[in-house]
């Protein structure tokens, strides 16, 4: 309860304010949420005050929306009127409130994940997140783990602490449900994460306001379902959250490097398999992905072509033209390719013509798609098995040879060898150049469908307008899969050749790479004779 200087009291926590204000300083991390008009905004901003230390000399405190207007109209007046009490100027050039004691309380905005480093510079002693869900869980870690830092002459004087506040809904609500809500759904429970940081959760409605007004909460009825049950009640589970959150287009604060889909362009080198997908549309998006196989297995999509309502002659030859050089090794295309509209060929056969290649009608399970992106994005080991491991049967074995023959029985006895370390996350990478990052904004934008009348959660991903690199991608990945499924021989042979070109890269010595390529040609592993350095060098990336 705090007073002005004539003794009259203007801010009063409620009691549940009261709970976030009363969180040990040892939580790192607090977050206050939950529904509309719960007074979040009001205790973030006010969180340092309670607590005095704007009356230290060295305290510096950061208060974060997303935009510089939503600042402008929402927070900076009513910081004015409540600090004023306190002698605080502000200075509205720099966005900074100074106190008497020399205290600091910058309003700050990280509109883009590159503002962070506006911040680079500080370090503060207090972080608040308003409205967290409408910042990106980078800016969110980034400012919290690499900003919020101990400074050890004041840690006994000085909190280094994050405190954040939010409704249901926006694009950081995936993440935020992930790190705060979906460990206790309830609350009040202390978490500790990696390296022993705590963090807490403290649910609040529109009825732990003393003063919001009947009115207003007669106003949220009159909301649609998900946006009444999220706004009123603080419901999570009222939108449904990212499908792939485990997409990273930059390294998280600590998550090991392996943990980026995104690389620089480089030259693929010419011998590497070639996979074009094709998500046909004339009114929606014609998307067009090209991926290359690695010889650890790796997918790398490289290029993206996508067309606005354009008719097959019109866009066929912008693709034929890589189609000429590359040679694609397989060449899919969407299920609805099958339909003729009025034409005496069908679309997939017009395409045929148009690229002078053979192609053939790509997956046409959704669910099944999603799960192999799902396996390809993963950047983390597989965890092994345990009690659910597969027990060695010889009876079995034998009945397997019997019947099925020496291949099969292979493959069993190989089941019972210790898999070797995955040294090839993530299997799936894209280039770093801005047609392929339309895929990789389309893939952040996937979202479940939603629950079905029997109230089960749906595995599929929505539908959307826009979600055509999406369906491209996830035939190309079955392409890829299938690739080195009904080929082993084929992994085997390039992962020799790629033995000799690197050899070559790093020693440049001719005579060894035409010799050793030679040998492998003797050996069976060459299909069209040694590789020349041309065609080594040979690579397109774009």
């Amino acid at each position: 309860m705090l007073k002005d200087p004539e003794g009259n009291f203007f801010w009063k926590p409620s009691l549940k304010q009261e709970k976030f204000l009363s969180i040990p300083l040892s939580v790192k991390e607090a977050f206050y949420a939950g529904a509309v008009n719960a007074g979040k905004s009001d205790v973030l901003l006010m969180y340092p005050i309670v607590h005095g230390w704007h009356k230290h000399p060295q305290f510096k405190g950061i208060f974060f929306r997303r935009t510089m207007p939503e600042l402008r109209n929402e927070i900076i007046p009513r910081a004015i009127d409540y600090f004023r009490h306190f002698g605080a100027t502000y200075n509205k050039t720099e966005g900074i409130f100074t106190f008497p004691s020399g205290a600091l309380y910058y309003m700050a905005h990280c509109e883009n994940e590159k503002d962070v480093h506006k911040y680079d510079s500080m370090q503060p002693n207090y972080a608040a997140f308003d409205e967290l869900t409408s910042f990106t869980e980078w800016i969110y870690l980034y400012i919290t783990i690499e900003r919020v830092r101990v400074n050890e002459a004041l840690k006994h004087e000085l909190p280094m602490i994050v405190r954040s506040g939010s409704n249901p809904g926006n694009i950081g609500h995936p993440f935020v449900y992930k790190r705060f809500i979906k460990p206790s759904p309830q609350g009040y429970v202390i978490l500790k994460g990696r390296g022993g940081i705590k963090r807490v959760f403290i649910p609040a409605t529109i009825d732990d306001n003393p003063y919001a007004s009947v009115q207003y909460k007669a106003e949220l009825d009159a909301l649609p379902e998900a946006e009444r049950r999220a706004k009123k009640y603080g419901d999570w589970t009222a939108y449904e959250g990212q499908v792939f959150d485990e997409f990273r287009d930059k390294q998280y604060p600590n998550e090991p490097a392996n943990a980026v889909h995104i690389v620089s362009p480089f030259e693929i080198p010419a011998w590497w398999p070639r996979i074009l997908a094709i998500d046909w549309g004339f009114a929606a998006m014609c998307s067009v992905g090209w991926g290359a196989i690695s010889p650890d297995k790796r997918i790398y999509v490289y290029r993206h072509q996508f067309f606005y309502r354009q008719k097959i002659e019109e866009w066929a030859p912008q693709v034929r033209s890589f189609v000429e050089i590359e040679q694609p090794n397989d060449a899919i295309i969407c299920h609805s390719a099958e339909q003729h509209r009025g034409d005496p060929h069908s679309i997939i056969e017009q395409v045929q013509e148009a690229l002078q290649i053979p192609i053939r009608l790509g997956e046409k399970n959704r669910v099944a798609g999603k799960q192999l992106l799902h396996e390809y994005l993963r950047w983390q080991p597989a965890p092994i098995s345990g009690k659910n491991a597969l027990v060695y049967d010889e009876q079995f074995a034998m009945q397997t040879l019997r019947n099925f023959g020496q291949k099969e029985y292979e493959k069993y006895i190989m089941s019972f060898v210790p898999k070797a370390p995955e040294t090839n996350l993530p299997k799936l990478q894209f280039f770093n150049i801005p047609d392929v990052k339309i895929i990789c904004d389309t893939i952040k934008a996937c979202v479940y469908e939603k629950s079905g009348t029997d109230g089960k959660k749906k595995e599929d991903v929505q539908e959307f307008d826009g979600d055509d690199p999406y369906d491209m991608l996830r035939m190309l990945l079955h392409a890829a899969d299938q690739f080195f499924e009904q080929s082993e021989e084929t992994a085997e042979r390039l992962g020799k050749i790629n033995e000799v070109v690197e050899g070559l890269r790093h020693t440049q010595d001719m005579t060894s790479y035409y010799r050793n390529m030679r040998a492998l040609e003797t050996a069976g592993y060459m299909e069209d004779g040694p590789i020349s350095v041309k065609r080594y060098h040979g690579a397109r990336t774009h």
